[in-house]
């Protein structure tokens, strides 16, 4: 039986997987949109083909649970990071043109924004807070899917409000929210990048398996 959601609860971090290279398309579909951020734009875009939850059992919407339980006296959460995965592919915008490196984007970060389809989006109040991630990858303007594995939920969002409010089955009970990622680059001539993809996340005190 769960009990008071005042309870302490600790966290377990996932790692997530590193980066995977996958067989090129042979054609764009997109579910993102590149925007360049200054005047000397660059010469490649970059689509997200697709952002589902990484842990393959899930499928593509991801269900976060805010406390696993700890069956000890008084029982307690382990709360953990939810990760997701994100497939880009970069193109150059003039397929006349010869194909060079300096056309590959590097990103750097990636910001990550809650959103509820009612409107109400204070962070800490009605959504998680956003957050800011490092990237560190690169996708080449070759055609070539490449797919990354992030942290799309921090282990400690399951810590505050309002998902804190909602272990041992309290507060809203399940919150569904979509998770924005902006992801930020330059090509490696230093022209800045942004690409966005979107993810529907679930967030409820799940049944925990026996």
């Amino acid at each position: 039986m769960r009990l008071n959601r005042d309870l302490a609860s600790r966290i377990l971090v996932r790692k997530p997987r590193w980066i995977i290279p996958v067989i090129a398309l042979a054609q764009l579909t997109a579910c993102g949109a590149t925007r360049t951020e200054d005047d000397d734009t660059t010469n490649t875009f970059v689509r997200v083909n697709q952002m589902r939850a990484a842990d393959g059992d899930q499928g593509d919407d991801l269900f976060s649970d805010v406390c696993i339980l700890n069956e000890a006296v008084p029982p307690s959460c382990t709360v953990t990071n939810d990760n997701a995965e994100v497939l880009l592919q970069g193109q150059p915008k003039d397929l006349t043109q010869p194909l060079s490196a300096v056309q590959d984007i590097v990103f750097t970060r990636y910001r990550v924004t809650y959103i509820r389809a009612d409107g109400r989006n204070v962070p800490g109040v009605d959504v998680p807070h956003p957050f800011d991630g490092a990237a560190n990858f690169r996708v080449s303007a070759d055609g070539i899917e490449f797919a990354r594995v992030f942290m799309i939920v921090r282990p400690q969002a399951k810590l505050e409000s309002p998902l804190k409010e909602m272990q041992f089955g309290g507060g809203a009970q399940v919150l569904s929210v979509l998770a924005r990622v902006d992801f930020f680059g330059t090509d490696i001539a230093g022209r800045q990048l942004q690409v966005t993809g979107t993810l529907n996340i679930t967030f409820a005190d799940f049944a925990d398996a026996n």
